[in-house]
């Protein structure tokens, strides 16, 4: 098995080095065959991996494959680390990234850099695949950076376009500060136990009883939480993710599904025995978490490219699962990460067919009636806002009624506090989801002269199989419920079984949110009779939502001043004060001194003789004021 394991992640590195260096002068067709068998083998060993950990019971599996450092002090790996949760992890990364490759191969078919693309998303995988099979935090740490320089060269491809340059800048400066707070988390974790190995420090953990560590320990988990932030995209780090829209859709699909965003909440899972003993970091993610759910929810509402509305509800949607964590809920946050993986994908691949069908037209506001020509892609694009949504019977359905119910019997004052700002959530994603809805596929035709179709089998086959997924998937509640997450306990999750849950889930509160939004939606936007209110308050709100809270003037802002600041310090104190006053200026002044000292120095006797007779003058004087 312990091949079997290996083989996932080589698989995709060896299809990013093969579609990237040797096969990219083959024709379309024996190029497409060539570039998904591997990713289709990769996908076959991740089901067969997830069936072993599952239906047979695998315990924890762990295994050195090579001593990479190993001195007095410090050692560090090269292995895996692979649990019931991370099979489960890995065979979501395949799958999407299988599905992704599939239908990259009829949307990329006109793209100069078909191989190029190919190349990247591949090694994008096994850059995931790295950090998912971690054992240890050097190694998690190099899949952390290889998913963002793959990000940084996805969201960019397209190099010809200053907007996608700017976007792939702005996500890689973005994520380098969550990159720094992730180091520095590392170090002191290594200075209280001595270990980077995730087995060692799980094990020490119930040991640790010095108040130092247990303070050090706090801000490390703190630091570590800002690293996931940047790469969950939770606030204020999350300005970088809409902006990823400028790359290709396939992409907005793997990063927002398996990949990227998801590492973030992997990694407060895995270092969950960690996370348990650090209250007020727990405090701090559950309110994040639930602040960034809400709010960015909101700014959906008011954006008119269809792919970044889905791209807010990412970010809606990992506010759940990093507020969830924060109440330590593991197994409810990675359900809905579970669930999300499969509709969140099913959207963007569905957005993408529409923007192919309407001739890369992305403004929701120039559609309409898209069904009668998309009818396919309609159906599953309708099944993923669905179970975007919560609609009872589908799988966001299960996994958000479980983080809802999990909240809401916390015994946690700011778990209820949660669940209230995650309820009023619930409201807020249906009325964006109604909208994308409704202004794409419903009321009249906003277009005109274009002929729309269907695309190809490459790019509605993975669309219908993962509508099936995302319906499916919510059935998998009681395996998550039981699921084993890596030396710790997860708390107890009021569940009495199916029927009771979904017969509670029909009967709350969301639920009548999701039909109160529902008819608000189709008031405003399919019947045209939009509210009308002169407010001068409601305007000024209006007017902070569509700028996005001014988030991102925030962020340059504070960007602008640190340049300014680290300009002064170059200019000022480094090239002026350091290299001009000291560096150079002093062996100017030591040159000017000596060259007037060696004046004193004639060459004469008697001026030599002199000197003498005048120094042991002046030394005898102050010898005679001592005594």
């Amino acid at each position: 098995m312990e091949i079997s394991i290996l083989l996932i992640p080589v698989m995709f590195l060896l299809n990013s080095i093969i579609s990237g260096f040797f096969i990219n002068k083959l024709e379309k067709n024996k190029f497409d065959v060539i570039v998904n068998i591997l990713p289709l083998f990769g996908l076959l060993l991740s089901i067969y991996l997830v069936t072993i950990f599952t239906l047979y019971e695998q315990s924890v599996l762990t295994y050195q494959l090579y001593p990479w450092v190993n001195i007095e002090y410090f050692s560090a790996n090269i292995g895996y680390l692979i649990d019931q949760m991370s099979s489960v992890m890995i065979f979501v990364v395949c799958s999407i990234s299988f599905f992704v490759h599939i239908y990259s191969t009829g949307y990329m078919t006109f793209d100069k850099d078909y191989s190029r693309f190919f190349s990247y998303i591949s090694f994008f995988t096994f850059a995931m695949l790295l950090l998912v099979m971690s054992d240890n935090f050097i190694q998690m740490f190099i899949g952390w950076e290889g998913v963002g320089l793959a990000s940084y060269l996805l969201i960019g491809f397209w190099h010809s376009k200053a907007s996608a340059i700017s976007a792939n800048l702005k996500a890689f400066l973005v994520n380098r500060i969550g990159d720094l707070f992730f180091i520095i988390g590392v170090v002191i974790i290594f200075s209280i136990f001595n270990s980077f190995n995730f087995s060692v420090i799980f094990n020490e953990i119930n040991y640790l009883k010095d108040p130092n560590d247990l303070e050090n320990l706090e801000l490390a988990c703190l630091f570590l939480f800002i690293g996931a932030m940047a790469k969950s995209a939770q606030i204020p780090l999350h300005i970088w993710l809409p902006d990823s829209m400028e790359g290709p859709t396939p992409i907005s699909a793997l990063i927002h599904a398996a990949t990227m965003v998801t590492a973030g909440i992997f990694l407060i899972i895995r270092l969950s025995p960690i996370y348990e003993v650090s209250t007020y970091t727990m405090d701090t993610i559950l309110i994040i978490g639930a602040i960034t759910s809400l709010l960015l929810g909101i700014v959906g509402i008011y954006q008119n490219d269809i792919k970044k509305v889905i791209a807010y509800s990412t970010i809606s949607q990992l506010g759940y699962m990093i507020c969830i964590l924060g109440a330590g809920f593991y197994a409810a946050s990675f359900f809905h990460l579970f669930t999300h993986a499969f509709f969140k994908a099913l959207l963007f691949l569905s957005a993408g067919a529409v923007i192919i069908s309407m001739h890369h037209e992305q403004d929701i506001r120039k559609m309409g009636n898209l069904r009668a020509y998309l009818p396919i892609t309609y159906k599953c694009f309708l099944i993923g806002t669905l179970c975007l949504v919560g609609f009872p019977l589908t799988s966001g359905f299960f996994s958000k009624d479980l983080i809802l119910i999990s909240l809401y019997n916390d015994d946690n004052f700011l778990s209820l506090f949660s669940y209230v700002v995650l309820v009023i959530g619930t409201f807020v994603t249906s009325m964006y989801s109604f909208r994308l809805l409704f202004l794409v596929f419903h009321g009249d035709e906003r277009f005109k002269g274009q002929k729309i179709t269907e695309q190809g089998l490459s790019m509605l086959i993975p669309l219908v199989i993962l509508s099936v997924l995302a319906v499916i998937s919510g059935a998998c509640i009681n395996f998550f419920l039981e699921l084993n997450i890596y030396s710790t306990e997860n708390k107890n999750i009021s569940y009495s079984g199916i029927l009771d849950f979904i017969l509670h889930g029909i009967l709350s509160l969301p639920t009548l949110f999701i039909l109160i939004a529902f008819w608000i939606s189709k008031k405003l936007y399919l019947d045209e009779k939009p509210i009308q209110n002169n407010s001068f308050i409601i305007g000024k709100i209006l007017s902070v939502v569509k700028n996005k809270f001014y988030f991102d003037e925030i962020f340059f802002s504070l960007a602008n001043t640190c340049i300014k600041i680290g300009s002064f310090f170059s200019n000022i104190i480094d090239h002026k004060l350091i290299d001009q006053k000291l560096i150079i200026g002093i062996p100017k002044i030591i040159d000017r001194l000596s060259f007037k000292a060696k004046k004193i120095q004639t060459g004469y006797l008697y001026h030599s003789a002199f000197s003498i007779i005048f120094s042991l003058v002046i030394i005898l004087a102050i010898l005679m004021y001592r005594i």
